[in-house]
């Protein structure tokens, strides 16, 4: 079982997500510290509006879902692993204690960004 922990397009209700259903066992809500939320709007080199994650001040909430391991290649794809964003270890913090799941952190440019104080993305 792998926990992911997601704050855009893979949580619940979003365009995503019904690519992990059928390998999602749970899902749990969260956040992390130590990280910074923006809103990406959709342009020429992103067909649509999705958030980035990165190191800095704040806090952003989101969900732990808890997959199969075969979702972990299909999320990577989605996210461009390793060009776009890089998947990485954070510190969760839920209802039921801390715990260790892995987080697409964004590695683009921040220049048509805008800042998401609250640390929630909609789409």
């Amino acid at each position: 079982m792998e926990a992911v922990f997601v704050y855009g397009t893979l949580k619940r209700g979003e365009r995503n997500h019904p690519l992990v259903v059928p390998y999602l066992h749970r899902v749990l809500p969260g956040l992390v510290e130590g990280f910074r939320l923006y809103h990406l709007p959709q342009g020429p080199h992103r067909p649509y509006a999705y958030p980035g994650m990165v190191p800095g001040e704040g806090r952003v909430f989101g969900e732990v879902l808890f997959l199969a391991p075969e979702a972990l290649p299909i999320m990577d794809a989605l996210e461009d692993e390793g060009e776009a964003y890089r998947r990485m270890r954070v510190r969760v913090e839920t209802g039921e204690g801390p715990l260790e799941a892995w987080a697409y952190l964004y590695l683009g440019g921040l220049e048509e960004a805008l800042p998401l104080p609250q640390g929630v993305w909609k789409g």
